[in-house]
């Protein structure tokens, strides 16, 4: 059975023009979301922080109701859980200004840092502060996914790419800066790596090739909130029985298709 952990960055998003509805995520939280929708068999485990305000409470409830190990999930008292409004502007969130609250000078301990290289995967990404012991990590046999968004020049960006062993990054339309980019991160030690571009479907490269993967229709885009982490979650969970990795990118398009047709990044667990 395969021990997954999301390590970084626990947030609330929410639509001021929606009455503030509002639902607990984070690029980690998305994909082991997703992941266990997917595939019911992998032991998880969320390594985070939030206060004890309602919003932090709301976090926790929705990993417990996943069955989610929430051991090293810090409860820091007295602080605000981070939070990030959003709007929807022809059904493509574009993000407000974040409130970083307890995660802003958050440090994770060493006893944390042990815990998440008892798993066998670990995802993580810019905002998850854990950069700095991503080589730890990652020697210590734990596999690194990475969740780079757009950020290609990011000040750590040689430092994560040289200590990771699958990451993901998104394109606007330009395939072959993608491909350049992706020789480049393999270069420096990634193992595989992908990126999006929208209706344009991915291209993934692992050294030797590069694999085209086409996008899965939907009948109606509601919101593309969490399509890229869908997509990384689809993509894990084909991964994780080693099919092959033109299989992993439909299994990951097939999964955004789904999640783009609903307004939260992940279905609803009820």
């Amino acid at each position: 059975m395969v021990k997954f952990t999301a390590a970084g960055y626990v947030c609330i998003d929410y639509y001021p023009e929606f009455d503030n509805r509002c639902y607990v995520t984070g690029n980690g939280v998305d994909v082991l979301f997703n992941l266990l929708d997917m595939r019911p068999d992998v032991t998880s485990s969320i390594v985070s922080a939030v206060s004890d305000d309602p919003y932090g409470k709301m976090s926790v409830e929705a990993f417990q109701k996943r069955g989610i190990d929430c051991s090293h999930l810090e409860i820091i008292p007295g602080g605000e859980t981070p939070r990030v409004p959003l709007h929807l502007i022809n059904n493509d969130r574009m993000h407000g200004e974040p409130v970083r609250g307890i995660m802003g000078n958050y440090e994770f301990s060493d006893e944390s840092i042990d815990f998440i290289c008892h798993h066998d995967m670990m995802h993580t990404d810019f905002t998850g502060r854990l950069i700095p012991r991503l080589e730890e990590i990652r020697k210590r046999g734990v596999k690194v996914f990475f969740d780079l968004s757009n950020t290609i020049d990011h000040p750590d960006i040689r430092h994560v790419l040289s200590n990771i062993d699958c990451g993901l990054v998104s394109f606007g339309d330009d395939l072959e800066k993608g491909k350049d980019f992706l020789k480049y991160a393999h270069s420096l030690g990634a193992k595989l790596m992908i990126a999006t571009f929208g209706k344009n479907g991915s291209i993934a490269y692992d050294g030797s090739k590069f694999y085209k993967g086409d996008i899965v229709p939907v009948e109606k885009v509601v919101n593309t909130v969490g399509a890229g982490d869908s997509y990384f979650a689809g993509f894990i969970g084909a991964l994780i029985d080693e099919k092959p990795i033109i299989d992993c990118m439909y299994s990951g398009a097939a999964r955004a298709a789904r999640v783009i047709s609903v307004f939260e990044p992940y279905l609803m667990k009820e």
